[in-house]
């Protein structure tokens, strides 16, 4: 590799993930994958998965990303530090001028990418058309449908990706302005009863942090959560061990084909405990927790290192996790370059050596991950 960080046409040998399975071979890459052909190589200690896409992260490395240009790009820096190769920036729920703000700045960021950083693949707008009684770590600006304001923000272009609260949209009208517009809508934060979920769900909705802050699961009157896992093709899930025990996860992965990871980290990410923010909340990072004043779980402090780390716990096989991670992710906002290893994808990799991940390859280029979990 050149000291520019541009990755020259370049061999790499070990084990290589692929959709159907591992093979042991050589890729021949520079930024992108040229060939991967399977042969008999002398060193397979080195295996590599195709690089984590996070879907839902809203800050790390002390920097929350409502916050503008510098601190998005430290973001960025810090989560590919721990692992990340892609991911959506996802804002809080707020007043309408901060989201417009913050799109402002995502659409500056992502003109003029950063080297050693994951690759900004635009907005998860998480609200604000959510239930005021589902806010959990929500900053209180949880608003009626409104299209136009809506249209306003998908005008930007770099939205791919809504949160929103179906009883909110009892008529379909912002997840039919999703639709047009090519974003993906998912529910989430919401209150709203399996049939108002199934309806959404039917109509092509992902789910948003399965079992947390949404309508639970019941053999009677059941929710959102008793709907994604009768009902849900796609469907996020924070795996810090936290939000969701195993025995849930267990059920999830079970009932919904497409469940994928996503960190839902905030600046609490990758830094010691201590005082940050999320949005307009001070939230508290302790013994890898993020809380809000009152004991609320406000997001997570995951890194990629640490949900593989849980998945493995769990005793999930690497070419699952691989799926989970990355794959899955990359399928549901349609980028096909990314979540796998094949000929003409981004030369995005994950390292794993001794059963942990040591590097991030960006674009063909190596990088040491950073020794903290």
């Amino acid at each position: 590799m050149s000291d520019s960080g541009i990755a020259k046409m370049t061999s790499t040998f070990g084990r290589w993930w692929t959709q159907t399975g591992f093979v042991e071979g050589v890729c021949h890459h520079d930024s992108v994958i040229q060939s991967l052909v399977e042969e008999s190589v002398a060193d397979t200690s080195a295996m590599y998965l195709p690089a984590p896409v996070d879907l839902h992260v809203h800050g790390g490395g002390g920097y929350d990303c409502m916050d503008g240009d510098d601190a998005i790009r430290g973001m960025l820096r810090a989560h590919a530090a721990h692992g990340t190769g892609a991911m959506l920036a996802t804002s809080v729920t707020a007043p309408y001028t901060d989201i417009s703000k913050f799109l402002e700045s995502i659409l500056r960021v992502m003109q003029t990418a950063d080297k050693e950083s994951a690759r900004l693949l635009g907005v998860h707008l998480e609200g604000p058309f959510i239930s005021p009684d589902k806010l959990g770590a929500q900053p209180p600006y949880a608003s009626v449908a409104n299209v136009d304001q809506l249209e306003s923000w998908l005008a930007s272009g770099v939205v791919r990706v809504m949160t929103y609260a179906p009883e909110v949209d009892p008529h379909g009208d912002l997840l039919a302005i999703c639709q047009r517009n090519g974003i993906r809508a998912q529910i989430g934060h919401t209150n709203c009863t399996w049939s108002e979920a199934h309806r959404a769900l039917q109509a092509g909705s992902g789910v948003t942090h399965l079992f947390n802050a949404m309508s639970g699961v019941s053999h009677r009157d059941g929710g959102a959560a008793t709907a994604a896992l009768a009902y849900a093709e796609y469907a996020e899930i924070i795996l810090d061990g936290l939000h969701v025990e195993q025995s849930a996860f267990d059920a999830a992965r079970r009932a919904i084909p497409k469940l994928y990871s996503v960190t839902d980290a905030t600046a609490a990410a990758g830094m010691p405990d201590g005082e940050y923010k999320l949005g307009s909340y001070d939230v508290c990072k302790r013994n890898n927790q993020v809380l809000l004043a009152d004991g609320t779980l406000a997001g997570s402090c995951l890194t990629q290192r640490r949900v593989i780390s849980q998945l493995r716990q769990w005793d999930i096989d690497w070419h699952t996790i691989g799926l989970m991670i990355s794959t899955l992710p990359a399928q549901w906002i349609g980028e096909s370059k990314l979540g796998v290893i094949e000929p003409g994808a981004y030369a995005h990799w994950l390292e794993i050596r001794d059963d942990l991940p040591v590097a991030l390859w960006l674009s063909g280029v190596r990088n040491e991950l950073s020794e903290s979990k």
